[in-house]
């Protein structure tokens, strides 16, 4: 699957789709972050997914700049790139990027992801 960088707020991102599996599936963008150890969604995506926040796993994560995010990871059926699978998924009110992440534990380690810069075209195999 090749997909086109998105224009977010006037730059140039790797957001793709993902399918996240609730009562039905529901389509969401996310950014394909390789330095990323989980994939984390903003919380406001359990109610979609009729999940209770707390009855995931609660963690602290060290996000980018140093500080710690609380992050409650589930298990979540995913369908990425046509190929559906069952991945943990974090949850977090403070995630405040204004888009959920795609990190490498249980996703990326299932594909080969090429990012072309220079065309602003993700490849994902």
């Amino acid at each position: 699957m090749k997909v086109e960088y998105i224009n977010f707020r006037g730059k140039f991102l790797p957001l793709v789709p993902i399918e996240l599996k609730g009562k039905e599936w529901v389509t969401f963008l996310a950014y394909l972050d390789s330095g990323a150890s989980y994939t984390v969604f903003h919380s406001d995506v359990l109610k979609i997914l009729d999940l209770e926040m707390t009855k995931g796993r609660k963690e602290f994560i060290t996000v980018g700049d140093g500080s710690l995010m609380l992050v409650y990871f589930h298990r979540v059926l995913v369908k990425f790139s046509e190929i559906k699978f069952e991945a943990e998924i974090g949850f977090s009110k403070q995630l405040g990027i204004g888009f959920n992440i795609i990190g490498r534990k249980d996703v990326f380690e299932r594909f080969v992801i090429c990012f072309d810069e220079k065309n602003r075209i993700v490849e994902i195999k």
